[in-house]
């Protein structure tokens, strides 16, 4: 590949995946809401002697989107890949999650990366060119959970558009994949908010869950590795880690054990073993 297009780039998976590409001289272009973490993926790259440039983009801006690809477009041609990685997370039962909450999941983590694949899709098409999408869609497409049930929601729609997706142009050399990450060492919960809490207690479980993820969490760079993967061997899913994978094949074999695995946990529960969790760890903060 010689340019590729990288979303939520500024930190955690899309950083790990640019460096990645950017190591194998592909020039990257970095797009990021984050302007300061984008500008700091832009430099990582560049200083490991990569190719990479920053561009500001709101993945849930549907007229952005195609403002950012007609620019891509124009400055470097059609880019071979495009990685659509942005997402949000959004904590809370079904009904503490308000209409506001499940709207703007639904635009970043949904709608985002099937407007990215579409303008981008659009362009390969148009050229008559090969390339590769591949986005990023969690266990959580498969995981039927009452602790994120709009990011939940919201995946499992990113991951049925990326099959649709694949499905319409498998015949046109452009390849489409589905990677679906388990628990990972990213900021995703650090960033996330929590519904149906005040700002005090949302920042409490913020800071106690993003401590535990970065502990038990995998590296960034086993996601990016399977990005690489998918992409090689055209592959429609690819899950990272043995939760997605256990996920994946249940939801596959018997749904309802599967529903019935995930109905146990509750926010409550969640908020139990993450304080547990919390306490156990003290030290090692």
């Amino acid at each position: 590949m010689t340019v590729a297009v990288v979303t939520g780039a500024g930190s955690g998976i899309g950083r790990a995946t640019t460096l990645r590409f950017a190591g194998r001289g592909t020039t990257v272009i970095v797009a990021d809401i984050d302007e300061r973490g984008g500008n700091e993926t832009v430099a990582l790259a560049r200083a490991a002697g990569g190719r990479a440039e920053f561009r500001r983009l709101d993945v849930a801006d549907a007229v952005a989107w195609e403002e950012f690809a007609a620019s891509v477009r124009r400055d470097h041609g059609v880019p071979d890949v495009l990685v659509n990685n942005a997402g949000i997370l959004i904590s809370g039962g079904f009904l503490e999650q308000s209409g506001d909450d499940w709207r703007r999941m639904i635009a970043v983590n949904m709608m985002g990366p099937l407007w990215g694949s579409r303008v981008f899709v659009q362009q390969m098409a148009e050229a008559n060119t090969r390339g590769a999408i591949v986005n990023i869609c969690s266990v959580g497409a498969f995981l039927p959970t009452a602790l994120a049930p709009s990011y939940v929601t919201a995946k499992a729609g990113a991951w049925m558009g990326t099959q649709a997706l694949r499905a319409e142009f498998a015949g046109r050399g452009i390849r489409v994949s589905a990677v679906c990450p388990g628990l990972i060492a990213t900021e995703l919960s650090a960033r996330g908010t929590r519904a149906g809490a005040d700002l005090l207690a949302e920042a409490d479980w913020g800071s106690k869950l993003d401590r535990a993820q970065q502990l038990f969490g995998r590296s960034p760079e086993r996601v990016a590795i399977a990005i690489e993967r998918a992409i090689r061997w055209n592959l429609a899913t690819v899950p990272v880690g043995l939760e997605a994978w256990a996920g994946w094949y249940l939801s596959r074999l018997s749904p309802g054990l599967l529903r019935g695995i995930s109905g146990l946990a509750r926010m409550p529960l969640a908020e139990k073993a993450v304080q547990l969790s919390d306490r156990v760890l003290g030290g090692r903060r």
